[in-house]
């Protein structure tokens, strides 16, 4: 995968905005590459029908 400069230029910001540590550029790509495959292995889209399961389950407790 591929990122503009700009979305690195971004990704370091927010890394210095979270963590105070400023990281060059190869750096950056490193971690934006595995905090995008990260999220590709945990995402699952939901259906509806799984959305209402959810609603449902947590209306309970209220």
């Amino acid at each position: 995968m591929m990122f503009t400069n700009v979305e690195l230029d971004d990704f370091i910001a927010l890394y210095k905005q979270e963590f105070g540590t400023t990281i060059d550029r190869a750096e950056a790509h490193r971690q934006a590459m595995a905090l995008v495959s990260l999220v590709k292995r945990v995402y699952k889209p939901m259906t509806r029908e799984d959305m209402n399961t959810v609603v449902a389950q947590l209306n309970k407790y209220d």
